[in-house]
């Protein structure tokens, strides 16, 4: 009678413990989910601000664009439509200018800011000179007023582009730093409910040795809660496809505000991030890589008002042909940032893909300043470092001519991988690179 007197007592503190052991191991994975999901959170928001000021010096960038043509149409038909358009779009440019100084920014941002401030008030004081000018027919002062003021929509857009160059070099080293920050954050949560887990199986294998199916099925319980804990963090992960994600987001947000332009745009940046997503040391094809090369191009030519004229001269059956990952985006990048990039004239940049004899062909071409027979030896021996002070290094996508012709000689087992033709300077630069056609088997 004493043995069945005790035992419901020590069935009742074995439950006791166990309801115990269950709250306590419930609060701590609560816990950890609780910080887990602040710091994601804070993460989202983060990301969301580190692209903010990109977006608002395009917003600047087209008001400044709407300034200039409004003002030119006016001149041209003296509308009253022109010249309330023209003053809108003054007022809009002047609230993206103050926004973007109200965000806050480093050392190096803020100086070039001060820039386009004091060049900004030149020009809309320019642009209204010009249009008083006009009104008054004042031939000789409307002529000089929009020479200055032209002279002065170069220097701004000059200067726009360099600030967006470098808001995205910082806006990068943020996202990576907040990579970082998530993967230890990971790690340590990890091995929290790691912890939490072996405690809650040895103690519960402890405390179950006099109890049968009631405790076995709460530890079951309890393990079912510990995996799908563990499950929603895995699922919770901030990954470098949470970006391409969130672009696409975007683009389809955009298509149904029938903002055609900024969904094509967004479109082609998420595509041109998967494509950096799969990596460079990856086998493709060389119509994927023409695909790359025309999202990169759209990119581009949103940022730069649709300057650089781009074809194409294709032979379909080539375009199936095995290649290394990021071998044309680098080229056209360098005929865009060393070739027409600063030329006044119209910026031009062609994409043959031929078959030859025994190759496939594949020529960038560009009508840019071109380059001194030195200076292409020592890019095709690999020792044309660029300066560290080049401004255009810090807009490149760090994969070098180099490199591409390293990665092309291990793919293809070959040397003769690339050939660079230039008749001097303003004649423009061609390069050829020189793909094996694939055997029959």
């Amino acid at each position: 009678m004493r043995r069945s007197d005790d035992s419901p007592k020590e069935k009742s503190t074995v439950q006791t413990n166990m309801v115990i052991l269950t709250v306590l191991s419930s609060m701590i994975i609560i816990t950890v989910n609780i910080v887990l999901f602040f710091y994601i959170s804070r993460a989202i928001d983060v990301i969301n601000k580190v692209y903010s000021t990109n977006v608002t010096i395009g917003e600047m960038s087209d008001a400044l664009g709407l300034v200039r043509s409004s003002m030119t149409e006016y001149l041209n038909t003296k509308s009253t439509d022109s010249m309330e358009q023209y003053y809108d779009a003054c007022q809009v440019y002047r609230d993206c200018l103050s926004d973007l100084v109200l965000q806050g920014h480093g050392r190096d941002t803020a100086a070039i800011l001060q820039d386009i401030e004091g060049l900004s008030d030149s020009y809309l004081s320019a642009a209204d000179e010009t249009i008083q000018a006009k009104r008054g027919r004042v031939v000789e002062k409307y002529n000089a007023g929009y020479e200055r003021s032209e002279r002065i929509y170069g220097y701004i857009n000059s200067y726009i582009y360099k600030l967006n160059n470098e808001q995205f070099r910082r806006n990068s080293e943020k996202y990576a730093a907040l990579r970082a920050s998530l993967r230890s954050l990971a790690i340590v949560t990890m091995s929290v409910i790691i912890i939490v887990a072996l405690i809650n199986i040895l103690l519960t294998s402890v405390m179950t040795k006099n109890i049968l199916d009631p405790v076995r099925q709460k530890e079951i319980m309890m393990e079912t809660h510990l995996k799908d804990a563990e499950l929603k963090y895995l699922q919770a992960q901030i990954n470098p496809h949470f970006l391409y994600n969130t672009l696409n987001a975007g683009a389809q947000l955009a298509m149904l505000e029938d903002a055609n332009k900024t969904s094509g745009y967004l479109q082609n940046v998420a595509a041109f991030f998967r494509y950096r997503i799969k990596g460079e040391d990856k086998e493709t094809t060389l119509e994927q890589e023409i695909a790359l090369v025309d999202n990169y191009i759209h990119i581009l030519n949103v940022r730069f008002s649709g300057e650089i004229h781009f074809s194409k001269e294709l032979e379909e059956d080539c375009l199936s042909v095995p290649v290394p990952g990021m071998i044309l985006q680098p080229i056209v990048e360098n005929a865009v940032n060393y070739g027409i990039r600063n030329i006044e004239r119209e910026k031009r940049i062609i994409l043959k893909v031929e078959r030859l004899a025994e190759l496939i062909r594949v020529r960038i071409e560009d009508n840019g300043v071109g380059m001194s027979a030195e200076r292409i030896r020592a890019v095709l021996s690999g020792n044309a470092a660029a300066s560290e002070n080049d401004s255009v290094m810090k807009d490149s996508n760090g994969v070098g001519i180099a490199n591409v012709m390293s990665r092309l000689r291990l793919f293809y087992d070959r040397e003769e991988v690339m050939h660079i033709f230039s008749e001097g300077e303003d004649k423009g630069t061609i390069v050829d690179i020189l793909i094996p056609i694939p055997s029959e088997e």
